[in-house]
């Protein structure tokens, strides 16, 4: 405390989000401040004729002020709002690596990781939390162990040290498919190491789970929850449980990558391709992303898990950066159900083939039998009308569009006028028309004596028991089912594929493989059918449970194409003036490539108001493309020019 009643500035990340504005401010500290206005603490500062709020970062000697400034030319600081050092010195950090990867500022970023202040919390007595018991946390380990490389894992995490793996979890409700279980596993070996661990999902269900494990192994007071849905008051006493030391280990959704607990030692994420995981917020970064970067900070292991593989966690296992946990291709399948396309194809399009008729009877002999039906809505790509291969656009490899005056590219905004499929050379093309309702229709009327529940994104049904029923359910939806379900149905498999989307084929084997995992091992009968683009390569690698290969794959085509995570791709939208205005002021680094400006394509086909330009620059290079847009957005926002325009970062949706 002595030390900083010497220090008599304080640097202070002021609340404004203008990238011109994106840096520290001083501020001359009173001797009744300084014991208060300590690194991390919230106050108000006056700020171009305003109050506004702020974060203190760091305090420093007068000394260190720039040439020229004297102490007493500062302003004093407003006031210590709490004294509550709520943005520790690691996550500070952290927000600043984030926002300069991104593109973004610093109090957008730290919006992210420090939640609202709730004063009644705050004021709170603290809850009285126990030591966590890691002797019988540890216990909780077994199905990471069944892994070849996971006790290996675990037993570098006791130790204290910072591995990294890619956890490829197997598709089965048979244990050894517990991923919420393996998660507390690497938690529980942080801890018995004397560190904390964070653990990081995609949605509230997934909380639930993980939180019932969290019980098993560390009882109800050994961890906290952090999310949003919880509500400000519970939100933010979680969040002052990891701050103060009182949670060794956090739960929860996006924002719990942020926790500041005391001496990470393990971070984890579960399904670490959901698109859930990307944040919505500017910069926009991806959760994923986020949690390799802060372990990498903070000398923490990393566990990313997932049924699927995202083509950006491969590409990391390919440089060695991961290390792989998976069980043996003989012994996935040995613990699976089996995957299957019909022996016979529907008549047409929509219409169900008399292989799935047989295998939900049979399935509803034994128990529940699952029926997932795409969501309607896609915006899907044109397709080739004789051979069905995905139109690309000849001058950036973005998906193309079918409009009435032509095909155009939803990425650069390119109209190639002549085109001809690579596959087969036909010069025709064709917009295949989508829908489910239909076929889930004729479904209870094929079985009107069963009882059919639905759960979809607006009533997701918890859970359901044994007994015979069939369910219809969205992509994401599905409930679990006691014992498992005895079948699943995968219908028009081609709905996801056509998504107007790079990321298609790798997004609808992950929500597949998520089906697979609700079913029980074709050793107890249990079997999937998957209706609709037989010979795709995700439905191929669905029936080979083979998710690596496919993320292989998608890997090696966009280094063809040169997409992320090859290359480093920089997109911004907005009104036509904004984004003319990066255009023409921009400096790309060497190497890079710009498109547009155009218009955006709206999901109806039609060229709407939105516009965009595109970056697309080497790794090596990346960096300085995304400083170089940054730099200008900086100036635009110096001078006041008109036009508003927001800047993505290796968008998730490309197309």
């Amino acid at each position: 405390m002595d030390e900083m009643v010497r220090l008599p500035v304080a640097r202070v990340a002021v609340d404004m989000p203008l990238l011109h504005l994106d840096r520290l401010f001083d501020y001359r500290v009173t001797a009744a401040q300084a014991p208060t206005a300590l690194p991390g603490v919230r106050v108000r500062v006056p700020f171009a004729g305003q109050q506004r709020d702020g974060f203190v970062v760091q305090r420093v000697d007068g000394d260190d002020l720039g040439p020229g400034t004297a102490l007493q030319q500062l302003s004093e600081l407003g006031r210590v709002v709490s004294g509550e050092q709520v943005l520790t010195e690691e996550i500070a950090g952290l927000v600043r690596a984030v926002a300069d990867h991104w593109g973004g500022s610093f109090a957008d970023v730290v919006r992210l990781a420090v939640p609202p202040r709730h004063a009644a919390a705050e004021s709170a007595e603290p809850t009285h939390r126990p030591p966590l018991d890691a002797r019988r946390a540890v216990a909780a380990a077994h199905p990471l162990c069944r892994y070849p490389a996971g006790a290996a894992f675990l037993d570098a995490v006791g130790r204290g040290g910072a591995p990294r793996a890619f956890w490829q979890v197997a598709p089965t409700p048979d244990p050894v498919g517990d991923w919420a279980a393996g998660l507390v596993a690497g938690a529980a070996a942080a801890v018995a190491a004397g560190r904390s661990a964070v653990l990081v999902v995609p949605d509230t269900h997934d909380v639930a789970r993980l939180a019932e494990a969290c019980r098993v192994a560390f009882s109800d007071s050994g961890f906290v929850t952090l999310t949003a849905e919880s509500g400000p008051a519970a939100r933010y006493r979680s969040f002052l449980a990891a701050l103060r030391g009182q949670a060794r280990v956090v739960i929860g959704t996006r924002g719990a990558v942020w926790a500041p607990v005391e001496d990470l030692g393990f971070l984890g994420v579960w399904d670490e391709g959901h698109d859930l995981l990307a944040e919505p917020r500017a910069p926009y970064p991806h959760i994923r992303e986020v949690a390799a970067l802060r372990a990498q900070r903070a000398g923490a292991a990393l566990l990313l898990a997932g049924h699927g593989r995202s083509t950006e966690a491969h590409a990391l296992l390919e440089r060695g950066w991961l290390h792989p946990i998976a069980l043996p291709g003989h012994d996935q399948r040995e613990v699976s159900a089996v995957v299957r396309t019909p022996r016979d194809r529907p008549d047409q399009a929509g219409r169900l083939p008399h292989d799935a008729f047989d295998l939900i009877r049979a399935g509803l002999a034994a128990g529940p039998v699952l029926v997932q039906v795409p969501r309607s809505g896609y915006q899907v790509v044109v397709v080739c009308a004789q051979c069905r291969t995905h139109l690309r656009c000849p001058r950036c490899g973005g998906p193309l569009h079918g409009r009435e005056d032509g095909l155009i590219c939803g990425l650069c905004g390119a109209r190639p006028e002549d085109w001809s499929c690579p596959e087969c050379g036909s010069t025709r093309w064709r917009a295949p028309v989508v829908g489910a309702e239909r076929t889930a229709e004729e479904l209870g009327r094929a079985f009107p004596q069963v009882p059919v529940r639905q759960s979809h994104a607006g009533h997701v049904l918890d859970g359901i028991d044994d007994r015979s029923a069939l369910v219809i359910c969205t992509p994401g939806a599905e409930p679990p089912a006691d014992g498992g379900y005895s079948a699943a149905v995968l219908l028009d498999a081609d709905a996801p594929l056509l998504r107007a989307d790079l990321r298609a084929a790798e997004e609808a084997l992950r929500r597949w493989l998520h089906v697979c995992a609700l079913v029980r091992p074709g050793e107890d009968g249990g079997s999937v059918l998957v209706i609709g683009a037989a010979d795709h390569p995700a439905v191929q690698a669905l029936i080979r449970l083979d998710p690596a290969g496919l993320a292989a794959r998608e890997l090696d085509d966009r280094r063809e194409a040169g997409f992320p995570p090859a290359v480093r791709l920089i997109v911004v939208e907005g009104d036509r003036v904004g984004v003319e205005g990066i255009a023409g002021r921009l400096l790309p680094p060497d190497g890079a490539e710009v498109w547009g400006p155009a218009p955006v394509l709206e999901t109806d086909g039609t060229l709407g108001d939105t516009w965009r330009l595109t970056v697309r620059a080497p790794l090596a290079e990346g960096a300085a493309a995304v400083h170089a847009v940054r730099d200008v957005q900086s100036l635009r926002t110096a001078h006041k020019d008109p036009g508003a325009v927001r800047i993505v970062v290796d968008p998730v949706r490309i197309g």
